[in-house]
């Protein structure tokens, strides 16, 4: 039994999926990914014919899992559909995901796909209009835009004493431009030339009795790959087939700009290696060891960008595809890729993926990815994704997207986006977007919205449901009141709080105005509100504050616990008043004339103590705001 489910997406987007089985209308696009189909072997009288054979079994027989995704069948109907819902739905039900640069691939462009049985780079090519290219790395498609096509002509494939040269003009297969900067190289021997001026290149191999490939790459032109068995010579665009196994399932990060953009990159790379890497990008090797003194001054030559290393040894500095073990370098570490274990750098660390365990950069570490271990240096701290560890410099980290973990700068802290960290800093701590951690500092913190805990000088959110500690609290859309009051004590008595209903800072100060009896106050407090319905609220606070009794010389602090009920009369109005229970320390023994002597305005129910009075006391009054 078969039925089709119609789907609604955003802008009126209209998609169809065939089911071969009964499903739940919950789900709203279903994909069916079935095996691949085996073309039937042809029979050959050819007398290389074993040769071949023995070769692409070879071939298919490494390469089984990295083909199987392209290769899986599936059925679309969908009619302007936004391409980044087609594609999500795709790797959610095929369990793989796509890397591409969403500067080039536009996933908010609508799409019309009807395919019944088809494969899922016959689907793509639909979608993208043939501009594009694949690769397919682990679990990852890697979409490589390549609109353009090129051409080969081999003018030389022989063999000279131990090594074999091939070499030929690499043209524009529309225009017939001769095309320079283009990349050839094997990745059986780790080795690539570029095209000169006029296109023309001279690739010198080992001479192993084998059969060669070699693949020409040149940025937004797809791969062309030619493979060389004695005097047959067989072309393929198809770049899934014929790879040996020194590739390495391997993925770069989604908006990968690379680290030759980098300042540091283009400082210590050289013009060639920044076109290989361009040409090169999704093409990566993999070898147990490096040895380099300078970036292209390696064991692997130029083709050590393109390559991902077990081990690399830099005397100076050294440029990779990535590390998977270790990697130390006196100077510097460049690293196009990700880089698991352990990096060491006298100066600094430049790495294009994710760094996974630990990283150690004299004065600099730049992560374009993601970080998951210990990160350290003595200066700068940068990841431009997200952070989930310990991050630790002299002067200030700076992640990009969420922190889980720590954060500690001597001089400050950075977290871009969604973060539950404990972040300490001498100066200051900065969330761009949702903090449920900790943030302390000596003189300021700041989150979008925090959930967390704020301790600090100052604090500064635009929303709160968390606490802020401190001298200053500002929070943009939270508590904010004018209190006018009188008590017992004052005739007027004014509080400007601030913070949430949770936790909010009172600024308060206050006067008596009797002529014989003036008295002046300045402190700070600290309130909660507890709401008790749309109208009721009950305000518990503790202030501490000044009394000038007319003398600067003496100790007189007055420490008070307010109970007030308040009754919300209006959005911007209500009213509040409440019993207060008052100590007072002072170190004053006599009145001076004109001010009051706060210790004979009331009944003090602490005895035979000089420096302590307590008292009962009362509010009534007003709030703003």
């Amino acid at each position: 039994m078969s039925f089709r489910l119609a789907c609604v997406g955003k802008s009126g987007e209209r998609g169809e999926i065939l089911y071969k089985q009964p499903v739940s209308f919950a789900r709203r696009i279903r994909f069916l990914l079935t095996p691949a189909r085996r073309p039937s072997p042809v029979r050959r009288n050819d007398k290389w014919f074993f040769a071949m054979l023995l070769l692409l079994l070879g071939s298919l027989t490494n390469h089984a899992h990295a083909s199987s995704i392209l290769s899986k069948n599936i059925t679309v109907h969908v009619t302007r559909m936004r391409l980044g819902t087609v594609l999500k739905t795709i790797e959610e039900k095929g369990n793989f995901y796509f890397s591409y640069n969403s500067n080039i691939v536009k996933t908010d462009s609508l799409v019309t796909v009807n395919a019944d049985n088809q494969t899922i780079k016959e689907v793509l090519d639909q979608m993208l209009s043939y501009r594009f290219e694949y690769h397919e790395a682990k679990n990852f498609v890697i979409l490589r835009y390549a609109p353009l096509r090129l051409n080969i002509v081999t003018d030389k494939a022989a063999t000279e004493g131990d090594s074999y040269t091939i070499s030929g003009t690499v043209t524009d297969e529309q225009t017939g431009k001769k095309l320079p900067n283009a990349s050839v190289y094997s990745h059986e021997e780790l080795q690539s030339v570029l095209t000169d001026k006029d296109g023309h290149f001279d690739l010198n191999l080992h001479n192993q009795n084998q059969p060669v490939t070699i693949t020409i790459s040149k940025e937004f032109y797809k791969d062309t790959t030619i493979t060389f068995l004695a005097d047959v010579k067989v072309t393929s665009t198809d770049t899934t087939i014929g790879k040996k196994k020194t590739l390495l399932g391997y993925i770069l990060s989604d908006d990968y700009n690379g680290i030759e953009k980098t300042s540091l990159g283009k400082l210590f790379l050289s013009t060639k290696q920044q076109v290989e890497a361009a040409n090169l990008r999704g093409l990566i090797a993999q070898a147990p060891f490096q040895a380099s003194a300078i970036p292209g001054v390696s064991t692997h030559g130029d083709f050590g960008g393109q390559i991902v290393n077990i081990v690399s040894l830099n005397a100076v500095g050294g440029y990779n595809a990535g590390v998977d073990g270790f990697e130390m370098g006196l100077i510097f570490n460049l690293d196009k890729g990700d880089v698991g274990a352990v990096q060491i750098a006298g100066v600094f660390n430049v790495v294009g993926g994710s760094v996974n365990g630990v990283q150690l950069g004299g004065l600099y570490n730049n992560v374009l990815g993601n970080v998951r271990g210990i990160q350290l240096s003595l200066l700068h701290n940068s990841v431009k994704q997200d952070m989930d560890g310990i991050q630790l410099s002299g002067l200030y980290n700076h992640t990009r997207g969420s922190v889980r973990g720590i954060q500690l700068g001597a001089i400050g802290n950075i977290a871009g986006k969604n973060s539950d960290a404990l972040q300490l800093a001498a100066v200051g701590n900065i969330a761009g977007q949702k903090f449920s951690g900790v943030q302390a500092a000596a003189v300021f913190n700041y989150a979008k919205h925090l959930t967390g805990v704020q301790i600090g000088l100052v604090n500064i959110a635009d929303t709160s449901s968390g606490f802020s500690i401190g001298l200053l609290n500002i929070i943009k859309s939270g508590y904010h009141k004018l209190a006018i009051s009188t008590n017992e004590t004052q005739n007027l008595h004014l509080a400007f709080k601030n913070g949430n209903n949770k936790l909010y800072t009172i600024w308060q100060g206050g006067m008596r105005f009797d002529e014989n009896s003036k008295l002046y106050s300045f402190g700070l407090g600290f309130g909660r509100e507890f709401g008790l319905g749309r109208k009721l609220a009950i305000n518990t606070e503790l202030g501490s504050g000044y009394l000038y009794q007319g003398t600067w010389l003496k100790t007189n602090l007055l420490n008070r616990f307010n109970l007030d009920l308040t009754f919300k009369v209006a959005r911007l109005f209500s009213i509040a008043a409440g019993p207060s229970l008052n100590f007072l320390y002072s170190d004053q023994r006599s009145r001076i004339d004109g001010y009051a002597y706060t210790r004979d305005l009331h009944h003090s129910f602490i005895e035979g103590n000089r420096n302590w009075t307590g008292w009962v006391g009362w509010s009534v009054g007003i709030n703003l705001f």
